[in-house]
This record gives C-alpha cells, sequence and structure tokens, in this order.
C-alpha cells in the first residue's frame, strides 16, 4: 500500500530494520538500516545481518565496535 493512498484514514504497517554499533563501552548508536513490510521476511534479514556481522566483527574496520541489528513495527 503506498502512503499515499486515497484513503487518508488508512492504518499502514511495515517493519524497520535498526542497526546499533557501539564503540567499546561508549554510547550506542542507533540507525534506520532498511524497511521491509513483511514481518517474517524482516526477522529473516536480521538473522543474516547479525551472522554477518559476527563474522565481520574482527576486520580492521570494526575493531573495537560492536554491531547488532534488531527490527521493530511500525505502524501509521
Amino acid at each position: 500500500m503506498s502512503i499515499f493512498a486515497k484513503n487518508k484514514n488508512a492504518i499502514c504497517y511495515t517493519n524497520l530494520i535498526i542497526k546499533v554499533r557501539q564503540y567499546k563501552n561508549g554510547s550506542p548508536l542507533f540507525y534506520l538500516e532498511k524497511v521491509i513490510n513483511d514481518s517474517v521476511k524482516a526477522n529473516s534479514v536480521v538473522e543474516k545481518l547479525n551472522q554477518l556481522a559476527e563474522i565481520e566483527k574482527d576486520t580492521e574496520d570494526n575493531r573495537g565496535w560492536k554491531n547488532e541489528y534488531f527490527t521493530t513495527s511500525l505502524t501509521y
């Protein structure tokens, strides 16, 4: 459904994928990574992104950083 639907009282649902980065013991940083309509697909994407983050945690660019992905639903 488009957010520009003709019915202005329509309720729309979507899922946000949030990336959380934290350097050592510092404050976490939150980023909106992706928006996916299907909740099952969003959960699957989060699982795969967390697996990739685990593999990439020891690369030069990620030393000291902890990356983790979460999904949350959004109703508008």
